[in-house]
């Protein structure tokens, strides 16, 4: 008896008790309210497609996304549609960017997505301010067969990272801009990367969600300013061209 009772300890007590304890470790300086909620989303939608994508195939590793949130509906908002997965692949294709920079990275959909249409020579930077978010965001990309000299992941505030582009990385054009955090940020984001000076003309810009209320603000700014020109849309994906200095 007391030999059955050792194999339980050993063998099922404490496994669930060191389980018990990684996850409490895990998530004991975790946000609590909605960020914990999609931060913990977000890590089973990862262990997900690493059960079930191949890896080292992007097209394998979007579509285990894809599949996934078709379950789970939280998860489709961190996604793109078919159609603004082919307007954004068609953006890429018509600026062919050497230097691309994501702010609002997410679980990394995004930056997969686009990392096959950067030249040889070419470089991603993608931009996720919560750390988790950020973590499983670049497990994601290196999962789908990308290198670390292909890609630079900053766990940064988007303003933060925008001033380290130019001081810390050397970065002087960004070619191609995609920009999927808060829409009520999306101005001073715009207003920083010109001040910074790395938007050229002719910077093809992307902005996401830009048909919700939170983006009232940013759309005004756009259609003011003469430095913009809008150039075409897709299920609140504008596509905004850089035209001038202000």
């Amino acid at each position: 008896m007391a030999s059955n009772y050792s194999v339980l300890v050993t063998s099922v007590l404490v496994p669930l008790a060191v389980g018990v304890a990684w996850a409490l470790y895990r998530y004991r300086f975790r946000p609590s309210g909605t960020h914990w909620s999609r931060n913990v989303k977000t890590q089973a939608l990862c262990r997900y497609v690493l059960f079930e994508s191949t890896h080292g195939k992007p097209d394998s590793v979007l579509q285990a996304f894809k599949e996934y949130a078709s379950k789970d509906r939280a998860m489709k908002g961190l996604l793109f549609t078919v159609e603004q997965d082919f307007f954004l692949v068609e953006a890429a294709k018509q600026c062919f960017p050497r230097t691309t920079l994501v702010l609002g990275t997410q679980c990394g959909y995004s930056v997969i997505r686009l990392l096959p249409f950067l030249p040889p020579e070419g470089m991603l930077y993608a931009v996720e301010q919560e750390e988790s978010m950020a973590e499983s965001a670049e497990e994601m990309i290196l999962v789908a067969g990308f290198q670390n000299n292909q890609f630079k992941l900053l766990c940064q505030h988007p303003l933060d990272a925008i001033h380290a582009l130019k001081s810390q990385f050397g970065v002087f054009e960004v070619d191609f801009l995609v920009m999927d955090y808060q829409c009520d940020q999306h101005v001073e984001g715009l207003k920083t990367l010109a001040e910074v000076g790395i938007l050229h003309p002719g910077t093809l810009i992307l902005t996401n969600n830009t048909d919700h209320l939170t983006s009232k603000d940013f759309m005004k700014y756009i259609e003011g300013a003469e430095g913009y020109r809008v150039v075409d849309n897709c299920k609140g994906l504008l596509k905004v061209e850089y035209v001038q200095s202000e």
